[in-house]
């Protein structure tokens, strides 16, 4: 199986390129550090049999021995954990970078298919289950496996006999883990799916707050939460049933090989074949073999955990990219802004949303996008501006395709204006300094006068450093889009696109935006998607958009001229319902 489809806890591995010397020199201390504890026990025995026979040099020789290998072990143990959890967390932090960024390079088209709170669970919950794991979990997985190994090894060296009768619990203790494994699998899989869920739901009502409070949902949604919830905790108690049938079944199985050591050992002492040194070092060393054991059966829950959560990050970063610069695609310097849009077709899944469209604008020309909505406006700005490529057709600016460029380049000369802009937290001036962060203040200052937003910032604490909440809670519609259209501006793109922009604004705003759009339009090729006539008018060319054709073009008078789309459009939507004189109140006589 190729490294890059690896699923489960293996595929740590590509984030630990660059430091092999580092783990081989923690290897070697690791193993040194687990020979300590054995060669401890191995001295306990040399000790009483030498104080038995009344040795007392060799005797001091030994403890002398003893200390300064048990000194020699704890401070080896200290650095090891310290180096192992360094490791694990560089680990962890290379992943979530890893897939952060991936997640950054995926197309719009898997966010819509995805809820917002599955993902928030892959960043979050399921990392932080492999980061537990390996800032803690990796020190004990080696060193008490390296302790393992070193006790079996000890216990035989000491006497065989004694090593065989100990290692007869070994296979049930193999089958016992076996069930274990094949259980507890599926059990902490299930688990990661309800956190999942659960999380999910939480987002989606936060998010979601004011409309669930405004239709008086609360009841529905805590019932949904309690569900969720109720799931989860079924799940979890499922996974703990297991474990609580697992570890002790290893603790039995220690007991049962120290029985079977102490009475061997009884039975060879009485034969003279052991001393009594030799019997409680293979005690001790036995302890050393199910200690390691037990450590090791408590981390394999936290283990396979981390390897279900490993298995839902998998399924993100194994998400194919839909968008992805071609083999050879070459920077693209600053444009012009000539924008072809060549018979251009498109579907999210079966169903057509654009066909063959076909659109010429010049450099610095405008164009305006209406029609009924669904009709396929906001996905061929979309298409413009490279969020999805087209299934049939080319999109070409300056006669370049825009797939054979680099998509950053390209991106980087385009301007959005959505029709509910996203503020992020920070001040405003952040803001508008978000789509060009080595801007100036005096760049922010100018840019904030030229489109209105000084006014806006003029009656807030701090002016410009206003602290605005996430998705600018606290500011209004008019005053969120002004910012995003001063966003827009300072980032001077050669193509800008207007999707909505006018049509949430208010009244005290609404004049001010009115003139930061002539700012902002001067000058470049522009596409503007809108429901308001006074904003239409400002294209160059109308395109009557319906069920993903173009059926109409031309200038506004013509438009208007001529019985069509448009013409019911101008006096539907785009001029809005004439004002009717308030009807005087009359009693109501529906019956009571």
């Amino acid at each position: 199986m190729p490294r890059s489809r690896r699923v489960g806890l293996s595929r740590l591995w590509r984030y630990t390129e660059g430091k092999g010397r580092r783990i081989a020199v923690l290897g070697v201390l690791s193993a040194l550090a687990a020979a300590a504890p054995t060669t401890g026990w191995l001295l306990v025995g040399q000790a009483l049999d030498s104080g038995r026979s009344g040795n007392l040099d060799r005797l001091t020789w030994i403890v002398v021995a003893y200390v300064v290998v048990n000194a020699l072990g704890w401070g080896l143990e200290s650095y090891v954990w310290r180096g192992l959890a360094g490791l694990g967390q560089g680990v962890v932090l290379a992943l979530r970078r890893h897939l952060f960024g991936h997640l950054t390079s995926l197309s719009l088209r898997y966010f819509s298919e995805q809820r917002a709170g599955w993902i928030i669970a892959r960043l979050t919950s399921d990392v932080d289950a492999l980061s537990d794991v390996l800032s803690q979990g990796l020190a004990t997985l080696v060193s008490n496996v390296l302790m393992l190994s070193a006790a079996i090894v000890g216990l035989f060296l000491l006497d065989w006999r004694l090593g065989l009768v100990a290692l007869v619990v070994l296979p049930p203790g193999l089958v016992v883990t076996r069930w274990f494994q094949r259980r507890s699998h599926a059990a902490f899989s299930d688990v990661r799916t309800r956190i999942s869920a659960l999380t999910a739901q939480i987002a989606e009502s936060v998010a979601g707050m004011a409309v669930v409070q405004a239709f008086n949902r609360e009841r529905a949604f805590q019932r949904e939460f309690d569900e969720l919830n109720a799931a989860n905790l079924r799940s979890n108690q499922r996974a703990q049933k297991l474990s609580s049938v697992f570890f002790p079944a290893i603790e039995l199985l220690g007991v049962v090989a120290t029985i079977a050591v102490l009475w061997l050992g009884a039975v060879l002492f009485a034969g003279g074949s052991v001393t009594p040194g030799t019997i409680v070092a293979a005690v001790g060393l036995l302890a050393l073999v199910f200690q390691p054991l037990q450590e090791l059966s408590e981390l394999y829950g936290q283990v396979q955990a981390a390897a279900a959560a490993m298995e839902k990050i998998t399924s993100v970063l194994d998400a194919e990219q839909d968008l992805r610069d071609r083999p050879g695609a070459e920077k693209l310097p600053r444009i012009e802004g000539a924008l072809d849009v060549d018979h251009v077709s498109f579907a999210y899944g079966e169903t057509p949303v654009l066909r063959d469209v076909d659109i010429h604008v010049p450099a610095g020309g405008c164009i305006a996008l209406v029609g009924e909505s669904g009709g396929g406006k906001s996905t061929l700005a979309k298409l413009v501006a490279r969020f999805y490529d087209p299934v049939e057709g080319t999109i070409r600016v300056d006669g370049r395709d825009v797939r054979d460029v680099q998509l950053e380049s390209y991106r980087r000369q385009l301007g959005v204006v959505l029709q509910d802009p996203f503020l992020f937290s920070g001040t405003i001036a952040d803001n508008i300094r978000f789509a060009r962060p080595e801007a100036s203040d005096e760049q922010v200052r100018l840019t904030a006068a030229a489109v209105g937003v000084d006014k806006v910032a003029e009656r807030l604490e701090g002016g410009l450093d206003h602290e605005v909440r996430e998705g600018g809670a606290g500011l209004s519609a008019g005053e969120r889009q002004l910012i995003s259209i001063a966003r827009a501006l300072l980032a001077n793109p050669r193509i800008l696109i207007l999707d909505e922009a006018t049509s949430n604004i208010d009244r005290p705003t609404e004049r001010l935006i009115e003139l930061a759009l002539d700012r902002l339009l001067r000058g470049r090729t522009s596409i503007i998607i809108a429901h308001r006539l006074a904003t239409v008018r400002r294209a160059d060319e109308i395109l009557v958009v319906d069920h993903g054709r173009i059926v109409q073009r031309g200038g506004e008078r013509e438009l208007l001229a001529e019985e069509g789309p448009f013409r019911r459009l101008a006096h539907d939507v785009l001029r809005g319902p004439a004002r009717q004189p308030r009807p005087a109140r009359r009693r109501s006589r529906l019956p009571l």
